[in-house]
């Protein structure tokens, strides 16, 4: 008996097949970047979560954490893949940070507060531990094209105040690190950084003329469109309004010479105000805004879509993650 397919089954096959492939190859290729529409979440692995709790400050000092980074589909809301970034030792323990003995006791913990991509595939994360000792902030840079490579990690140095944390991180076109630090572990007032890669160093003067920023603010989550190379990012005033800004390096203040923040519009879900800040912003090759927060009334986390012209938001699917990046080739 011949077996007839029609069309249709016939292209739900083929398709069926892609996504099996897709699968193998971010399985066996780690961090490989098979398709534009993947989205990637950062989550502290199951691991990372448990020695937080466990080690010693030298260990929140010298190592990141277990992370585990989930492929998500924006095109058809599957993921696809979840790969381990093994917990990582500092290359320059030796190196002397900015922090200082806490006056209350502090649980060892540590979490993600940055992830992004630079232009040659890799990816890059911000961690910070925080323990009795103080806060340290740590880089983490996958390897693109070798996936049984180290990834390669430094401990954050070069603040302006003991204990400051690096909160948002966004690789630019030409591979900056553009950073946001927090003189409070986490909380206002803010400043804009550079991050070099290399040595670990945050260096707050550049060609770019960072803004000075409101110490009553919050500012957080950078994204850069690769359509025109414009920043994002959100602000919080104090009186609790969740925006979408624009960070407009170009056209400098007549006054300071400097930056400008552009207030845009607030952010919505529902036409109703968001409650609470994001999680995460970052644009996909195409050039649409992705989201991954949590909504007031609710526990688990959702990847959104947001529309630049109006702050408008449209829940996609769950998505259990911290941070979101899109890889570039």
């Amino acid at each position: 008996m011949k077996l007839k397919i029609r069309r249709r089954q016939f292209g739900q096959l083929v398709l069926a097949s892609a996504a099996t492939t897709a699968i193998i190859n971010l399985a066996d290729k780690g961090f490989a970047q098979n398709s534009s529409t993947l989205v990637y979440g950062a989550t502290l692995s199951a691991k990372g979560k448990n020695k937080a709790k466990d080690q010693e400050s030298t260990d929140v000092a010298n190592t990141t954490p277990a992370i585990n980074v989930t492929a998500l589909d924006v095109a058809t809301l599957q993921q696809v893949s979840t790969t381990e970034v093994p917990s990582t030792t500092v290359d320059n323990t030796n190196t002397v940070t900015e922090t200082a003995q806490k006056a209350l006791y502090t649980e060892p913990t540590e979490r993600i507060t940055g992830f992004t991509s630079l232009s040659d595939g890799s990816f890059v994360f911000v961690v910070v531990g925080s323990s009795q000792k103080g806060n340290y902030t740590k880089l983490l840079i996958t390897d693109s094209k070798n996936r049984d490579k180290k990834p390669k990690s430094k401990k954050i140095s070069g603040f302006k105040k003991t204990n400051n944390t690096i909160e948002s991180v966004v690789g630019t076109k030409d591979d900056k690190l553009i950073c946001i630090v927090s003189e409070s572990g986490g909380t206002p007032p803010f400043k804009f950084a550079l991050i070099d890669p290399q040595n670990g160093k945050v260096s707050y003067e550049s060609d770019l003329a960072f803004p000075e920023l409101f110490p009553n603010q919050r500012y957080s989550n950078l994204a850069q469109s690769p359509i025109d190379g414009k920043y994002y990012l959100t602000t919080i005033s104090s009186e609790g309004i969740t925006q979408l800004a624009q960070l407009d390096l170009e056209n400098k203040s007549i006054i300071t010479g400097k930056g400008k923040i552009i207030g845009l519009s607030p952010l919505t879900f529902d036409q109703q105000a968001l409650a609470n800040d994001l999680f995460g912003l970052a644009f996909s090759p195409s050039g649409d805004l992705y989201a991954v927060g949590k909504l007031k009334s609710e526990r688990t986390n959702y990847l959104f879509n947001v529309d630049l012209k109006n702050a408008q938001m449209k829940r996609l699917t769950e998505f259990s993650v911290e941070k979101i990046a899109f890889a570039r080739s």
